[in-house]
């Protein structure tokens, strides 16, 4: 008779008893052991992304893990010591993860552990780890950080409509990636070409195929195809194709896909992932500056926070682990202007990088 609600309240309230901050119910789970020390649980691929930005050099990162014995030798031959699991803790010396990948490489030195303390281990981390990491200060942008991975995962796959070609793609948390793209043999029945009816339903075996779990349909593309393809859609698969959304773009391909999200016109479900918010805050950038009210690059951009001009500052989100990154988001801190993190892995990232990874949207020229 207990509700779900009782036992969130419940668990809240102990929580706050026992000093332990709990992020909101979403995927990757984080309880604070003290002030310099946070447990973490990874639920889902995405949180690998944000752990990433999250590590620096000189963190101190605990897990339990597999550490090969020392290798035995005799006379005859050697032979590889057998793997052990144990739980150690390493100075952090570099972090390797590659975009929507399924594991990420911690390398560094042991500081604690049962032996071999002074030498390199790897951790190796994917979804369903738990560790804890320890940082000598802990700034704002790594608690926001936190905060935004506790969020829950939306995602959603997009297809962009033209009458010869469709091309899929996958929207996460930061990035959007190509996923397929079929095009139409021949250009109609006349040549023996494949029809366009045919063609959506050779689309929709594949969208079932590649379909993510509880993400979203987005159906983009210029002109009435895309109504004719989710009309197919529906009636082949329903159960991917019911709470599809369908958006207007000037052209298809990923092109299409980039501005659909651009616009930041799609749902409050598909809002959610961060990505829409990013690429809109670009386009904003794009007029600010051919308006003469946004700048770019890192000195232009520390003058006109100094100056108080700055009303945004958009920062591409690796600067946040460099000396000059950082100075910047103090900076804008101190003087109250809203700092805007941006993926690296879309296109709006692109561009942020091609300004010199920092600009900002100024309140006055």
């Amino acid at each position: 008779g207990v509700t779900e609600v009782t036992i969130r309240n419940r668990y809240k309230e102990l929580a706050k008893n026992l000093d332990i901050t709990v992020y909101k119910w979403g995927h990757l789970k984080v309880k604070k052991r003290d002030d310099n020390i946070y447990h973490i649980k990874l639920e889902h691929e995405d949180d690998l992304y944000h752990l990433n930005l999250l590590l620096d050099e000189g963190d101190m990162v605990r897990s339990l893990t597999e550490r090969r014995e020392a290798s035995q030798s005799d006379r005859i031959r050697k032979e590889r010591g057998k793997k052990q699991k144990m739980r150690l803790t390493i100075d952090v010396k570099n972090v390797e993860y590659q975009s929507f990948g399924q594991r990420l490489r911690c390398h560094g030195v042991i500081a604690v552990g049962e032996r071999d303390q002074g030498s390199h281990h790897t951790l190796i981390l994917e979804p369903g780890d738990d560790f804890e990491i320890g940082k000598s200060n802990w700034l704002s942008h790594h608690k926001k950080r936190l905060k935004e991975a506790s969020e829950p995962i939306v995602t959603a796959v997009a297809v962009a409509i033209e009458s010869d070609s469709i091309v899929i793609a996958e929207l996460r948390t930061y990035g959007l990636r190509e996923l397929k793209t079929l095009n139409r043999a021949g250009s109609g029945k006349s040549t023996g070409g494949e029809e366009l009816k045919e063609f959506y339903l050779r689309t929709v075996k594949q969208l079932v195929d590649v379909h993510i779990k509880g993400a979203i349909m987005v159906v983009v593309g210029p002109g009435f195809l895309k109504e004719d393809f989710v009309e197919v859609g529906k009636n082949e698969a329903p159960e991917i194709f019911s709470g599809c959304v369908i958006e207007n773009s000037g052209q298809g391909g990923m092109s299409g896909i980039h501005e659909a999200i651009g616009k930041g016109r799609l749902p409050k479900a598909v809002a959610q992932i961060k990505i829409q918010e990013e690429m809109a805050n670009i386009e904003k950038l794009k007029e600010s500056i051919s308006k003469d009210m946004g700048t770019y690059g890192k000195l232009q951009v520390e003058k006109a926070i100094e100056a108080g001009a700055v009303e945004s500052l958009l920062i591409l989100s690796e600067e946040t682990r460099n000396e000059q990154g950082r100075k910047l988001l103090s900076l804008a801190e101190q003087n109250r202007t809203e700092i805007i993190e941006i993926s690296s892995h879309h296109h709006g990232g692109e561009m942020l990088s091609g300004l010199g990874n920092v600009a900002a949207i100024l309140r006055y020229r």
